[in-house]
């Protein structure tokens, strides 16, 4: 992916910091850090949908890291 993988995961964890506890609207998001609105729905959404998808888990088993 190189580089643009490497924007996108900083950009996720920006994000994630960013939101606070209490609600915060999308165009505050966009004000506060110059991100495109339609940007940080698509994230928003993306983590609801990993947090709703309980299918995903993680197993690690010596050295190897097993994704169920």
């Amino acid at each position: 992916m190189g580089m643009v993988g490497k924007v996108e995961d900083n950009l996720m964890l920006q994000l994630l910091e960013i939101i606070p506890e209490e609600s915060m609207s999308v165009h505050q998001i966009s004000c506060k850090t110059g991100w495109d609105h339609r940007t940080i729905k698509k994230y928003v959404k993306l983590f609801l949908a990993v947090l709703n998808a309980h299918k995903i888990k993680m197993e690690v088993v010596g050295f190897r890291i097993l994704v169920k």
